[in-house]
C-alpha cells in the first residue's frame, strides 16, 4: 500500500480510482490527515408505504389500551 500526496494523485486520479474499485487500498496524504479512496456502495431506497400504512384502526388502539392498563410498569 502506497500512501500518495495529493499532488501526486492528481495526475493518476484516474487509475487510483480504477485500483481501488478491484479492492486495493488507495491511501492519500493531505497534510498529516489520510484519506482512503473506496467503492461507494449505494443502499436499496426505503420502499414506498401506501397512504395510511402506519395508521391504527380502533381495534388497534383498544389493544394497545387495554395491555398498558392490565400490565403496570415494571421496576
Amino acid at each position: 500500500m502506497d500512501i500518495l500526496t495529493v499532488s501526486q494523485a492528481k495526475p493518476h486520479i484516474g487509475r487510483l480510482i480504477e485500483r481501488a474499485l478491484r479492492g486495493e487500498a488507495v491511501v492519500i496524504r493531505k497534510g498529516a490527515r489520510l484519506v482512503q479512496l473506496t467503492e461507494y456502495v449505494v443502499p436499496e431506497p426505503i420502499p414506498d408505504r401506501p397512504v395510511g400504512y402506519f395508521r391504527r384502526n380502533a381495534e388497534g388502539y383498544r389493544i394497545a389500551n387495554s395491555a398498558a392498563a392490565n400490565h403496570p410498569p415494571q421496576r
